[in-house]
């Protein structure tokens, strides 16, 4: 996976650049599947000191998709959390949709279970 990080006006670089490192290994799991020079990771976390505000903008690019999240926060390690749980979350309901998960059946147990609240 090819990454690239842009750090604009950020005071500890290496605290910030190690938790996006992190988080962006977690994220390799999810698109192991892929061919790894398919897929690129495109990570900004910008600082305004004026406003004491952070901004995370996160893209992934896999083969035939784009996801993206943006969070901006006054604290910066919850921008660049919630920005990588959104691109998560996206990237398993991007795979779901790969593996068609949606066109498979229910098992006849949830169907039963299911069946007397429709008829009441």
């Amino acid at each position: 996976m090819k990454r690239f990080i842009e750090l604009k006006h950020v005071g500890p670089k290496a605290q910030v650049r190690g938790l996006i490192e992190d988080l962006s290994g977690r994220l390799e799991d999810k698109l192991r599947h892929f061919p790894e020079e398919a897929v690129s990771l495109h990570v900004v976390f910008e600082e305004n000191g004026a406003h004491a505000l952070y901004r995370t903008a996160v893209t992934c690019h896999v083969p035939g998709h784009t996801v993206a999240a943006h969070e901006e926060s006054r604290q910066a390690g919850t921008t660049i959390r919630e920005a990588f749980a959104e691109i998560e979350r996206q990237l398993d309901k991007l795979n779901a949709v790969i593996r068609q998960e949606y066109l498979r059946r229910r098992s006849a147990r949830t169907r039963r279970a299911r069946s007397p609240a429709r008829e009441a």
